[in-house]
């Protein structure tokens, strides 16, 4: 396009210098002056054309789209361009034949009002457009929802495109919906992308009304902080349960979170927060509403959430599940109690002396590390089921980072001594706690994208940790 305009804007100016004489000696007149005029007024419009052509590859796409990162709605461009070429075919017009658009239009006036009643639809359709792009309303990547009667339900969408008549609108299923301006500014619109921040939405599990409420919540308001660190989730505001409604069997908990629009899509964040809950769910075998018409027993509440809860949790930790057999679980969960922490309790603290280790059984708690000089950085959150300062108590490190309580916290607490009384009954269990806790460590490393210094990673830990347990290997005879 731009070759073909600068061709026929060359073309214009050889016949304006050179064929101009001719043209003036062998025509009469009264047909010469309309055909120079003419070909002068054509020559300033092109070079306005180029020009508008400039504008286009320079400014709207070189610059704008390509570098801010901003589409600039069609209409728009087609506004500019119409200016530029209007004030060239004025100022073409005024000079060479002392002509005035004003006067041209007041000329047409009639023809205009007559294609007025004619293009009515069309014209509400231009102006709504032009209205729509300088209020600002909305504008291109922003998420709509329009109410219409002529709709039979609200449209969902996000703006792909704006012209002189119509708003494209494309659907969650990637269908493209094509609105006339009219209808976007005679009918309400909610613009969700507008004001720029997170917009709140919602799911809703049910639950065994039998369930303790507060327990409930405890564990799915843990789970939707930790699935906050996903794309497009934010955590503040921060997420929140409400028990939303009550019948004879199920207790309905509606978990209310916020997303950016920009980001991620209502469907796409409610299905990552629903498959957290689900996760929790089923992880802590939550009985869900019974709805069969036959008499059942009530669950056991103080053994699902009691004694074999303990051992459960104890089961589900790599450390103990690949290492313990039966025996050992029993005893090591005969000697673990619960306790429940306050909202923001800090477990541990970068750099103390490690006595114990947490496994999580409801809420969720933060993982900071300090940084050189710009404070604390969080670097994960850890839920239901997760545990947290486990590799400080078996190797007597300090620990790596701070934890703290993001909500209500109950958790499970095992400590140096509890360990020890596992090692003086069997030695053994160090060498496979340290073949865990090594493969634990490179998975960390490959994480972290950094190389371990140790070749032997299992070889070192078993070091530490027989130095950590000292009380418990100090008689054996060193190898």
């Amino acid at each position: 396009m731009m070759a073909r305009s600068i061709i026929v804007a060359l073309l214009l100016l050889v016949v304006n210098l050179w064929a101009r004489p001719t043209i003036a000696r062998y025509l009469p007149a009264n047909y010469a002056d309309p055909i120079l005029n003419g070909l002068a007024v054509a020559l300033i419009v092109a070079a306005a054309f180029i020009l508008d052509r400039l504008i286009r590859r320079f400014y709207w796409t070189g610059y704008l789209k390509r570098k801010r990162n901003r589409e600039t709605p069609a209409l728009i461009q087609d506004i500019v361009t119409i200016l530029i070429l209007a004030s060239a075919l004025a100022i073409g017009l005024r000079i060479n034949a002392g002509l005035t658009l004003t006067g041209i239009l007041a000329a047409s006036g009639a023809a205009a009002f007559v294609l007025g009643i004619a293009l009515q639809p069309v014209i509400q359709d231009l102006f709504s457009g032009l209205s729509i792009n300088f209020d600002g309303s909305y504008a291109l990547g922003d998420w709509l929802t329009l109410y219409s009667d002529q709709m039979p339900q609200p449209i969902y969408g996000n703006v792909s495109g704006i012209t002189w008549r119509t708003t494209f609108l494309r659907l969650e299923d990637g269908r493209r919906l094509m609105i006339p301006n009219r209808l976007m500014s005679t009918n309400p619109v909610m613009n969700h992308s507008r004001p720029h921040e997170a917009k709140r939405l919602s799911v809703e599990v049910a639950i065994d009304i039998r369930v303790p409420i507060n327990r409930v919540i405890d564990m799915l308001l843990g789970e939707a902080f930790k699935a906050t660190r996903q794309r497009g989730l934010v955590r503040t505001p921060p997420p929140e349960i409400i028990v939303n409604r009550i019948t004879a069997d199920s207790a309905f908990y509606e978990v209310r979170f916020y997303a950016l629009p920009d980001q991620i899509e209502p469907g796409a964040a409610r299905s990552a927060m629903l498959r957290a809950l689900l996760d929790v769910v089923q992880q802590n075998e939550l009985p869900l509403p019974v709805t069969q018409v036959e008499l059942t027993k009530p669950p056991n509440l103080k053994l699902v959430l009691g004694a074999q809860e303990v051992s459960e949790a104890l089961c589900r930790v790599n450390l103990f599940a690949n290492v313990l057999n039966g025996d050992q679980v029993a005893q090591l969960a005969s000697r673990s109690q619960t306790s429940e922490l306050p909202l923001g309790t800090v477990l541990m603290r970068q750099g103390d002396h490690a006595t114990s280790m947490f496994i999580i059984m409801e809420g969720a708690a933060s993982i900071t590390i300090s940084g050189a000089n710009d404070g604390m950085h969080e670097v994960a959150v850890s839920a239901t089921g997760d545990v947290v300062g486990e590799m400080s108590l078996m190797t007597g490190a300090p620990r790596t980072a701070t934890v703290t309580a993001l909500t209500r916290l109950r958790v499970l607490e095992i400590t140096k001594e509890q360990i020890e009384d596992l090692l003086k009954v069997s030695p053994e269990l160090l060498q496979r706690f340290s073949t865990v806790l090594g493969k634990r460590q490179r998975e960390l490393d490959e994480l972290a994208q950094r190389v371990s210094q140790n070749k032997n990673v299992e070889a070192d830990l078993m070091s530490r940790m027989r130095s950590f347990f000292s009380n418990v290997f100090s008689d054996e005879p060193e190898n």
